[in-house]
């Protein structure tokens, strides 16, 4: 027992210490009534440690993001740098850099002509409205309020129609349009939205920072030849892509279109010279999303070339959903996927060089594969996987070698120069 306990206990005197050990008890019993009460009413008290820690892990992983976040620009500014040094940014085919000059030329132009509309629009316009307002008395306006008031007072409703009643339900209908109006207003805002996000990172439109110039081969109106990023399929494996933000082809313009078909019959003939046959793939999912229209086109030999149509087939009945809303298997050799395809719908489309082949309405986009068509074929070539289901980068070099071979077998058939 401790010495300053003895000392009190010798010291008080009897009453004082009973006192003193009631008062004890009812100090602790009144602690767990506020504690029992304040945990009813659910309140809860932090210590002053516990937020000052709390703080401080906030402190702490706000520094790490901020970090982090420094880390990958000075990584990316590294890289950028690097395409600087080399001339990645820079470098192009000669053919496709006149041909880009041509188009800011033309463009610059157009807007000259645009502007100049424009001026000439706003002077007769104001010409307009100062005669208007010269030869105008009011008496014009004053009879159109009439004609409007009394078409209203024909719209009763049987003898109990007042005026009120007139009032009341032409406020309600304007109001309902209004709803309206501001549902629709929201709806486009959001899409508009939507379109300009996919527009700003699309690695396919033409004037995006995206988009990686030296891999273009050709450049047409509204069309544009490329070849992709990663490494090809098979050699000659290339792109047709749409110069403006188009989603699918169901949605194409008929200049885009027939464009699109001349580039098609191109590569055809060019690979048909190298005894080769070609596939023109498309697949379109995630419509909200917006993604870039991009037609493959990947050459096959002559043997797999006329088995491709049955691999194909076979490989469209067998997925996607066993009970399907829509036909499984689309037919194209006697009308091409505008009309074969509903705008709007996701869809996966296959073309034979220049006849007609298979489409499929996508219905669950969950177990339907985005490398849909490139594993078709890589089944046919008995490829590696890896060559489809994830893009296998490129150096600089290798794509600058593909560009240029490329374009040689590309320079005798080359429509766009025949267009211009």
């Amino acid at each position: 027992m401790p010495d300053w306990f003895l000392f009190f206990w010798t010291t008080t005197p009897t009453n004082q210490r009973v006192t003193s050990q009631r008062v004890g008890l009812c100090s602790r019993h009144q602690r767990r009534v506020d504690g029992s009460v304040m945990a009813a009413s659910g309140v809860s008290f932090e210590s002053s440690c516990s937020i000052d820690e709390r703080k401080a892990n906030k402190r702490q992983a706000r520094q790490e993001a901020l970090e982090k976040a420094k880390h990958e620009y000075e990584k990316e500014e590294r890289k950028k740098q690097l395409k600087r040094q080399r001339g990645e940014d820079t470098w192009m085919l000669p053919e496709v850099n006149d041909r880009l000059q041509q188009i800011q030329e033309e463009g610059s132009d157009k807007s000259k002509k645009k502007k100049d509309k424009k001026s000439k629009k706003k002077k007769k316009k104001a010409k307009k409205e100062k005669k208007t307002s010269e030869t105008g008395d009011g008496s014009n306006d004053s009879s159109e309020v009439m004609l409007s008031f009394f078409s209203m007072m024909g719209k009763t409703d049987g003898e109990n129609y007042t005026l009120d009643d007139m009032f009341v339900s032409s406020a309600a209908q304007r109001e309902g349009e209004g709803r309206e109006e501001e549902r629709m207003r929201s709806r486009a805002i959001g899409e508009s939205r939507r379109l300009a996000a996919s527009m700003e990172k699309c690695q396919h439109c033409f004037s995006s920072s995206e988009l990686q110039k030296h891999l273009i081969v050709a450049i047409g109106s509204k069309v544009y030849l490329s070849l992709p990023a990663g490494v090809s399929m098979t050699e000659g494996h290339c792109l047709i892509c749409p110069l403006q933000h188009h989603c699918s082809a169901t949605g194409l313009d008929e200049d885009v279109w027939s464009e699109m078909q001349l580039f098609r019959r191109t590569l055809v003939r060019m690979f048909e010279s190298q005894e080769l046959d070609c596939v023109f793939m498309e697949t379109h999912m995630n419509p909200r999303r917006r993604h870039h229209m991009v037609l493959e086109c990947i050459p096959l030999p002559k043997e797999l070339g006329d088995m491709a149509p049955i691999y194909f087939k076979k490989a469209i009945m067998e997925c996607d959903e066993e009970w399907a809303m829509n036909k499984k298997v689309v037919d194209l050799s006697s009308k091409d996927i505008r009309k074969a395809v509903p705008r709007g719908l996701p869809y996966f489309a296959v073309d034979f060089g220049l006849q007609g082949g298979y489409a499929h309405v996508i219905e669950n986009e969950q177990k339907f594969p985005r490398y849909f068509g490139k594993e078709v074929v890589g089944g046919m070539m008995d490829l590696e996987p890896r060559r489809w289901r994830k893009t296998i980068r490129e150096n600089f070099d290798d794509q600058r070698k593909k560009v240029l071979q490329f374009s040689l077998w590309w320079k005798p058939y080359d429509c766009t120069k025949t267009e211009a």
